[in-house]
């Protein structure tokens, strides 16, 4: 009050119910509030609230004994409530990023996680192997980090489909009650996140490879297992594409600091994989509401979830022209449709 005014004021508007003069403070200070919350990241909302409660109670009272004058201050008091009270004194805050990495990011991911690639940055056969299926995990079936982590040997089932006289590959993602050594334990986010998801042949044969020949006779029934023996650490999982992140190209990490992303994160595979998934379910003939259900299914979201729009926004936000056909060249060629930026 003391600056914008010169003198500290406040009571005297008060009594004279200069509903005008006091309109003009709640302005300067709402201001004030926003220039502190943009400086020091904090949030205002408390105080803006009290101070406009503060005013409007204060008019109230005057308008008891304002006799003429008092329609005049009814209608400011209405003003305060309707518009002030909308106002929101923190800065907005910047969209967040698409998260759904550009097919330049995907493309060379792809290079660096092909064992025999030069630019695969991790030491051993075997961790080039199990890395490459974290990879195709996360990218291929959305798996979020810790239903990755929670994943035994077995369980990848098959059995054989009379009506269609093929043999039907699933993975079941679940929760056991057997001990597990980790110091930070993986989870199911949620009952929903309990499900069954098909498995393309790729992905079966890859497991297969990875069980065979690199996964060892662990003491342990996980999937993932590390270099001592031991189930797979969250952590662990974490710092896979953290390593990766510093292998892309220069061109690929400015791809990503021009979607706001610092680097690859295991979620942000999960995002990149529901951007593709909702555009193939469209592209076979399903509306987007019947989109949006099979989604909800396939990563584990409740019924009533909004998170297809959250995870897909690059997909609503973007025109998509092609499907992704399940093979792996295909899918970065889906992704250039789906996040245009890449391209450029």
């Amino acid at each position: 009050m003391k600056e914008q005014n010169g003198v500290d004021c406040l009571d005297r508007l008060i009594a004279d119910a200069d509903c005008d003069a006091l309109e003009d403070c709640l302005v300067g200070f709402l201001a004030q509030l926003r220039n502190e919350a943009a400086i020091k990241r904090s949030d205002n909302t408390p105080t803006w609230t009290t101070a406009v409660e503060f005013i409007k109670e204060m008019l109230q009272q005057a308008q008891k004994g304002a006799g003429p004058r008092a329609n005049e201050i009814a209608a400011k008091i209405l003003r305060l409530e309707n518009y002030y009270g909308q106002l929101v004194p923190n800065s907005p805050r910047p969209p967040p990023p698409i998260r759904a990495l550009p097919p330049l990011v995907i493309e060379d991911l792809y290079e660096i996680f092909r064992p025999d690639s030069p630019r695969n940055p991790f030491r051993t056969e075997t961790l080039r192997w199990r890395n490459l299926l974290v990879f195709m995990l996360l990218l291929r079936l959305g798996l979020r980090r810790g239903e990755g982590a929670l994943l035994y040997a077995s369980s990848f089932k098959e059995d054989f489909d009379p009506v269609a006289r093929n043999t039907v590959h699933w993975l079941d993602v679940e929760e056991v009650d057997d001990p597990d050594p980790r110091y930070e334990q993986p989870g199911l986010k949620t009952e929903m996140s309990r499900r069954q998801l098909p498995l393309q042949q790729e992905i079966v044969d890859l497991v297969r490879f990875y069980i065979r020949n690199y996964r060892g006779r662990a003491s342990h029934p996980h999937l993932l297992i590390s270099q001592k023996g031991l189930p797979l650490s969250l952590r662990s999982l974490s710092e896979i594409f953290e390593v990766a992140t510093k292998a892309l190209s220069n061109e690929a990490k400015k791809s990503l600091e021009k979607q706001g992303l610092k680097g690859v994160s295991c979620h942000d595979l999960r995002h990149t994989s529901a951007v593709v998934r909702m555009r193939r379910y469209q592209d076979a003939g399903n509306d987007l509401d019947k989109a949006q259900e099979k989604l909800r299914t396939f990563f584990g979201w409740s019924k009533k979830s909004d998170m297809p729009r959250l995870y897909a926004k690059a997909y609503f936000e973007t025109a998509l022209a092609e499907v992704w056909n399940e093979k792996f060249e295909n899918f970065v060629d889906a992704l250039r449709r789906t996040v245009p930026e890449a391209g450029q």
